[in-house]
């Protein structure tokens, strides 16, 4: 089944900041989790992919006059994001590149959560 990623946008733009940031911060949890465990490599592949649309869409919509810390390190995450997929072959069958990328995922995740209160309210 394939996703249209024009209605995902719309409800995730439709939600408030702290569901958007929630989202992302439980994909990369899921990633973590995945990561760790080595299995359903397919779905650790879409949460990167939609994890980097969830970053697009919150960046695209912040005030950066106030904002712009957090966007440059959502930015940051992106291009994470990219690496791993650009790589993601070579990280999957590597169990050390695996355990990096769930501790990087629960680093950027516990940074999102740590962020996203101020710019709920």
């Amino acid at each position: 089944m394939a996703i249209n990623w024009d209605i995902l946008k719309t409800q995730y733009l439709q939600a408030d900041r702290a569901t958007q940031l929630d989202s992302l911060a439980l994909n990369l949890t899921r990633i973590q989790l995945l990561t760790h465990s080595g299995t359903d490599e397919p779905v650790a592949q879409h949460l990167i992919r939609e994890s980097q649309f969830f970053i697009e869409w919150a960046v695209s919509n912040m005030d950066l006059a106030t904002n712009m810390t957090f966007a440059a390190e959502l930015v940051d995450l992106q291009r994470l994001l990219s690496q791993w997929k650009l790589s993601w072959t070579d990280l999957w069958t590597s169990e050390t590149s695996r355990q990096e990328i769930a501790v990087l995922a629960e680093q950027w995740c516990d940074l999102i959560n740590s962020r996203s209160s101020p710019l709920a309210s």
